[in-house]
């Protein structure tokens, strides 16, 4: 933290492998960001209290509403989701009650995914693998992490089209983060990696 807190610290001094990381956080938190525009551009818009049915505050929260009596019945509330295979050849109108689904679990993973990469990547970055090694790990992980996370809405937008980005980008995140994962602690705990005459953690803390 003293170097965060230090006097005439500025962002741009980070060396290139802790920008390479920030640089990722930032492009999923911008991401992110435009998925709340869009869960609350469609699901609440910019009325208070429009007409019954329509996209507003009140629509949205207020007891009594349309939306309130769709999600609520006698036998308890209603979960939204994911039509199952088959409905719409039973007979149920093809609408596209996907896409609401797709963007809430999207909007959700989009953020969570993002901090366990910055934390995982931090902890990375700890072990002092070779800068240039260490940026290719990293830039693998969060590149396919951030891939993973837009392939449902991708798939979607393009009605199938894009089917080849999950597991792809699935096999390339888990591939990158287990070596993360792995590699961080094995350098906690048997010191894999560490130069030689280093002082452990603990005795730097205790000199200081």
């Amino acid at each position: 933290m003293r170097l965060f807190t230090s006097k005439g610290y500025h962002l741009s001094s980070l060396s290139p492998l802790a920008k390479l990381v920030y640089s990722l956080f930032l492009v999923f938190t911008a991401v992110g960001l435009w998925t709340s525009w869009e869960i609350y551009a469609t699901r609440i818009g910019g009325s208070l209290d429009g007409p019954s049915g329509t996209p507003s505050v009140a629509e949205r929260y207020v007891a009594g509403s349309r939306a309130d009596e769709a999600t609520t019945s006698s036998d308890g509330p209603a979960l939204d989701l994911p039509p199952e295979p088959g409905m719409e050849a039973a007979g149920a109108p093809v609408e596209d009650v996907k896409g609401p689904w797709i963007l809430d679990v999207f909007h959700q993973h989009t953020f969570s995914v993002s901090v366990v990469f910055l934390i995982l990547a931090h902890l990375f970055m700890l072990t002092r693998l070779h800068a240039v090694t260490a940026g290719v790990v990293i830039g693998v992980a969060g590149v396919s992490a951030l891939a993973h996370v837009l392939a449902p809405p991708l798939i979607h937008a393009s009605d199938g089209g894009w089917l080849w980005l999950m597991p792809v980008s699935g096999a390339l995140m888990g591939v990158s983060w287990t070596a993360m994962v792995l590699w961080s602690a094995l350098a906690m705990w048997f010191r894999v990696g560490a130069r030689q005459g280093s002082r452990p953690n603990g005795a730097a803390a205790d000199a200081s």
